[in-house]
């Protein structure tokens, strides 16, 4: 989900991320550095899921590697 319709679907709910940093005891960034996708806590993540009725995955869906391939070697270069 986009931060902004985390935020949006947390004031829905009655809560403002402000709110829940308080009641989690942490810093106002760290709540706002989860949202972003920043930072990672899963106790922040799990408790805003909570909140908005929706799995941590769907909320922040896991990241996903790179495809590296491997280039064909060049053709060498006469010296």
């Amino acid at each position: 989900m986009h931060p902004e319709e985390i935020k949006a679907s947390m004031r829905m709910k009655g809560i403002t991320p402000t709110a829940l940093a308080d009641e989690l005891g942490v810093a106002n960034s760290s709540v706002s550095q989860v949202i972003s996708g920043r930072a990672t806590s899963a106790r922040i993540a799990g408790r805003i899921a909570q909140i908005i009725g929706k799995p941590v995955p769907v909320i922040w869906p896991p990241k996903t590697a790179p495809v590296l391939r491997r280039m064909k070697p060049s053709a060498e270069v006469a010296t």
